[in-house]
């Protein structure tokens, strides 16, 4: 009986865990969109020129452009090594504590849009 409790307990929390990373990957790709605005409202705040397409305009679509590649390839990786990580150390420490690191970096992209 104990051997089947375990075995239950490790298959929930093996499916919790799919659960969670699948959410943290939603997460991610959405939350993009959002931190570009962020940059380029700050890229605006401080650099941009009154003319609706002066040189302000096409620096600010070329930082988009560049941001959009560099945030695509980070938070990829992320999900890849991340999904590669859980599979290899499920329920272990160093399997949880990347899920919290993970849904910090989340909660803390998030609170840069709401503040900036």
């Amino acid at each position: 009986m104990m051997n089947f409790l375990k075995k239950h307990q490790a298959l929930l929390l093996g499916f919790l865990t799919f659960f969670l990373w699948m959410l943290s990957t939603v997460a991610a790709f959405l939350i993009i969109l959002p931190v570009l605005d962020s940059i380029l409202l700050i890229y605006a705040a401080f650099w941009a020129d009154p003319t609706p397409f002066g040189q302000a305009y096409y620096l600010g679509t070329t930082i988009r452009q560049i941001s959009v590649m560099v945030l695509a390839v980070i938070f990829t990786a992320g999900i890849i090594g991340g999904g590669e990580l859980h599979a290899r150390n499920l329920n272990t420490p160093l399997s949880w504590h990347f899920m919290f690191l993970t849904y910090a970096v989340l909660l803390t992209l998030f609170l840069f849009t709401i503040f900036f």
